[in-house]
C-alpha cells in the first residue's frame, strides 16, 4: 500500500476516533453540583408521596403490599447509594439493572394494593416515588436510559389507571395527575442534563478549536501534534532499547512491524506539513465543523488573517452551526480569489473576499453576536432568501508580497 493510500485510510479515521473518545468524555463534565439539584428535588417527591401513603394507609384495600413495596424502595435506595459511595459514584450498567428490577418489582407491589373498584381517592404512592428516584441518578447514565425507564414507569400507572373498574369516574383525573406527578419531574430531569451536556460539549469544542486561532502559518492541528508527541515517544523508546542493547539485532517480526508503523505515520506527518492552514484544522477537529461545515480555500488565504480577524471568522461560522435548532444547518465558507494589487489609500494592503453561504438557518434566529464576530473580519453584506443566508465580506489584511518587496529594497 502507498503511503498516500495509508494516509486516506489511517488518517481520518484516527481523527474521528479520536474526536468521538473526547466528545464521549465531554458528556459526563461538571454534573456533579447538577446531580445534587435533581436528588433533592427527587427527594421532595419521595418524601411527598410517603406523607401521602401514611395519611391514606387505612383506605388500602390490600396495604400490605403497599407497605412491602415501600420497604423495598427503601432498601434499594440505601443500597445503591451505599455502592455508589464505594464506586465513586459510578452507576454501572449491572447495578443500574438492579436498581431498575427493583424499582419495577416496587411499582408492581404498590400498584396491586391499589388496584380495586372499590379503592376511591387511594393513588399508588411507592410507584410515584419511583419517579422521584430516577431525577437522582440522571447524571450518572446516559439520558436515554433514565428516559426509557420513566416511560416503562408511565405506561404501568396509566395502565394501572385505565384497566381498574370505577364505581365514580370523577375520581379519573385526580389519579392522572398522580400519575403525571411521578413521570414529568424525571423527563424534566432529563431534558435539563440533556441540554447541559451539550451546552459543555459545544463549549469545549469551541475553546479546543479555538486553539487554532493563535497558530503559525504552518502549525499542525491538535490533534496531528498529540499524535506526532506520541510517534516521537514511540521510536525514541525504540531507539533507546537498541542503544542501551535490551532489544537485540535483527529486531523481531513485531519490533520490525512497529518500527515500520512509525515510519509511514512519521513519513505522513512529513508529507502533510505546511499543506494545511488553521482554518482547515479548525474545521477537521471540531465535533459541530467537521460534519456539517465545508471549507474553500486553494490558496491558504486564511492564513494571512490576522488573530483577531481568525476568531471573528471562526466564531461567526460556529455560531452558525452551533445553535440547538440548526441541527441541519449546513455552511460552506470560501476564500477568495484574490486580488492582489494594493488598494488605494493604504499601502501594503490585500483585500481578500469572503463568502460564507449557509442553509438551514432562519435569518431571525442568527445570534447576534454573529454579526459582531463578522464585524472583526471586515465589512460585510447579507442577503437572505428561503433558509438560504449569504454573506459577503471583504476582509483587509497586510499584502505579504508588499513586505518582501519593501525588505528587498532596504
Amino acid at each position: 500500500m502507498s503511503v498516500d493510500a495509508l494516509v486516506e485510510a489511517t488518517g481520518p479515521t484516527r481523527r474521528y476516533r479520536h474526536r468521538r473518545a473526547i466528545d464521549r468524555q465531554r458528556s459526563s463534565l461538571g454534573t456533579t453540583q447538577l446531580g445534587i439539584g435533581l436528588s433533592v428535588s427527587g427527594l421532595i417527591l419521595v418524601v411527598y408521596a410517603a406523607i401521602r401513603f401514611v395519611g391514606s394507609v387505612h383506605h388500602y384495600p390490600r396495604p400490605l403490599l403497599s407497605v412491602v413495596a415501600w420497604l423495598l424502595l427503601t432498601a434499594a435506595i440505601a443500597s445503591t447509594f451505599l455502592l455508589l459511595r464505594r464506586s465513586a459514584f459510578h452507576l454501572s450498567d449491572r447495578l443500574f439493572v438492579a436498581l431498575l428490577i427493583q424499582l419495577v418489582v416496587v411499582a408492581a407491589l404498590d400498584l396491586a394494593s391499589v388496584w380495586s373498584r372499590d379503592a376511591v381517592g387511594v393513588y399508588p404512592t411507592a410507584a410515584a416515588a419511583v419517579g422521584g428516584v430516577l431525577p437522582a441518578v440522571v447524571t450518572l447514565r446516559p439520558v436515554r436510559d433514565i428516559a426509557a425507564a420513566t416511560v416503562v414507569l408511565g405506561l404501568m400507572l396509566v395502565g394501572s389507571i385505565l384497566t381498574v373498574t370505577r364505581t365514580q369516574t370523577a375520581t379519573l383525573g385526580a389519579e392522572l395527575l398522580f400519575a403525571a406527578v411521578a413521570v414529568v419531574p424525571p423527563l424534566i430531569a432529563c431534558a435539563i442534563v440533556s441540554q447541559y451536556r451539550r451546552i459543555v460539549r459545544l463549549e469545549l469544542d469551541r475553546v479546543m478549536v479555538a486553539s487554532t486561532v493563535a497558530s503559525v502559518r504552518d502549525a499542525l492541528g491538535f490533534f496531528d501534534s498529540e499524535e506526532l508527541v506520541t510517534l516521537d515517544l514511540e521510536a525514541e523508546e525504540l531507539f533507546v532499547g537498541v542503544a542501551d542493547g535490551s532489544v537485540d539485532l535483527p529486531l523481531s517480526p513485531e519490533l520490525a512491524a512497529r518500527a515500520s508503523r512509525l515510519a509511514t505515520e512519521l513519513r505522513r506527518h512529513l508529507m502533510s506539513e505546511g499543506k494545511e492552514s488553521w482554518l482547515e484544522h479548525a474545521f477537521q477537529e471540531s465535533s459541530v465543523l467537521s460534519d456539517r461545515a465545508t471549507l474553500r480555500d486553494p490558496e491558504r488565504l486564511a492564513t494571512y488573517l490576522a488573530t483577531d480577524q481568525r476568531d471573528g471568522l471562526l466564531s461567526a461560522v460556529w455560531l452558525l452551526l452551533g445553535e440547538a435548532d440548526a441541527q441541519s444547518a449546513r455552511a460552506v465558507l470560501t476564500l477568495g480569489p484574490v486580488d492582489r494589487s494594493e488598494r488605494p489609500g493604504r499601502s501594503g494592503a490585500l483585500v481578500i473576499p469572503i463568502v460564507l453561504e449557509a442553509v438551514g438557518v432562519q435569518r431571525a434566529k442568527v445570534d447576534p453576536a454573529v454579526w459582531e464576530a463578522l464585524g472583526r473580519v471586515g465589512s460585510s453584506t447579507d442577503t437572505y432568501q428561503k433558509s438560504r443566508i449569504r454573506i459577503e465580506i471583504d476582509s483587509t489584511v497586510d499584502n505579504p508580497a508588499a513586505g518582501q518587496r519593501k525588505g528587498e529594497r532596504q
